[in-house]
């Protein structure tokens, strides 16, 4: 069966013999896939298949080898507890909302203590293959250079200088996270996923291995359908930011993970994300009747800091059926 969301071929954007009107076109895309839906599959991107595999291999080793000792010493920990209730691992067990459990970095920051202020405190890196910290760095250095390249394409396709966007994306506060929903079989009780939410940072950039009937999109009717992994290509969404910074033009989309599998699956987010101390405030004119007040901008820090404060799930998650 085909994927339902749009497929994009970014290949001619990053291109440089590709003409102008070759490019135009990728933008267009694009802009037509955020205004329609908020999600996409990026294929031709630029980031070499064989590091997208051994990212994959390597999270599903931390999931599969790493000791609870070693998970402990790397556990995320609230700023009142010395950490900076953002960075390394958590395991989540809601009986309704669903189970799953990550490690999450985030982009370097000069971090003075503990105590913390949120997220300003030194990553904890799983030991767990040994070359992770190595491996996740070039592969984050990859995909921030192609989320620049995408915030280009958006800026085309709406016609505005790219610019606004690059300079608030220059140091962009990225999250890399590594996700284990663990298998139903002889498992807990609890449902394995995420409840259904809205990214709040700009774009994410997902891949997963090659588990099927686990990711869900909210579509325009109403109706939560598949978005099933596509071999080589990027599930992609924009996030809240987004949202603000098009006047909603691009607007943030539902989904959730409903993991039901017997087997162990793996997702790895990278949320690219503007840089900690930028101020998104609207790149497009108010529409017919809309007033500017409302939609002032904000501080991006601000979001980022009300949201780990807050779970990832707003309503009770009912598994769908997959059979």
């Amino acid at each position: 069966m085909a994927p339902v969301l749009p497929i994009i071929d970014f290949g001619p954007f990053l291109d440089p013999e590709a003409s102008l009107e070759a490019k135009k076109n990728v933008a267009l895309e694009l802009d037509r896939a955020c205004r329609d839906v908020g999600f996409f599959y990026l294929k031709n991107h630029g980031v070499p298949l064989e590091l997208m595999k051994a990212m994959l291999d390597s999270a599903r080793e931390f999931f599969e080898r790493a000791t609870p000792e070693e998970k402990e010493r790397i556990a995320l920990k609230k700023t009142a507890e010395g950490g900076d209730n953002a960075r390394g691992w958590l395991q989540v067990r809601k009986k309704d909302a669903g189970s799953h459990e990550a490690v999450d970095m985030y982009r370097p920051v000069q971090a003075t203590g503990p105590p913390y202020i949120t997220g300003m405190g030194p990553n904890k890196w799983p030991s767990t293959p040994a070359n992770f910290k190595k491996l996740s760095e070039t592969y984050v250095e990859k995909v921030t250079s192609l989320g620049n390249s995408v915030m280009k394409a958006f800026a085309m396709g709406l016609g505005v200088d790219d610019e606004i966007f690059l300079s608030r994306v220059d140091k962009a506060f990225w999250n890399l996270r590594i996700l284990g929903y663990e298998g139903r079989k002889s498992k807990s009780k609890e449902n394995a996923g995420i409840g259904e939410h809205t990214d709040f940072g700009i774009l994410t950039f997902l891949m997963t291995d090659s588990t099927k009937n686990s990711l869900q999109v909210l579509d325009k009717t109403g109706e939560w359908i598949w978005a099933d992994p596509v071999e080589g290509c990027y599930v992609c969404n924009i996030g809240d930011m987004l949202s603000e910074w098009t006047r909603n033009a691009y607007k943030s989309t539902l989904h959730r993970v409903c993991h039901n599998s017997d087997s162990l699956r793996i997702s790895i987010p990278l949320f690219f994300d503007p840089n900690w101390d930028a101020f998104i405030s609207p790149v497009l004119p108010p529409s017919s009747g809309e007033s500017d007040e409302k939609t002032r901008g904000i501080r991006y820090r601000d979001t980022f800091i009300r949201a780990v404060e807050k779970p990832l799930w707003r309503d009770p998650l009912t598994p769908p059926d997959s059979s």
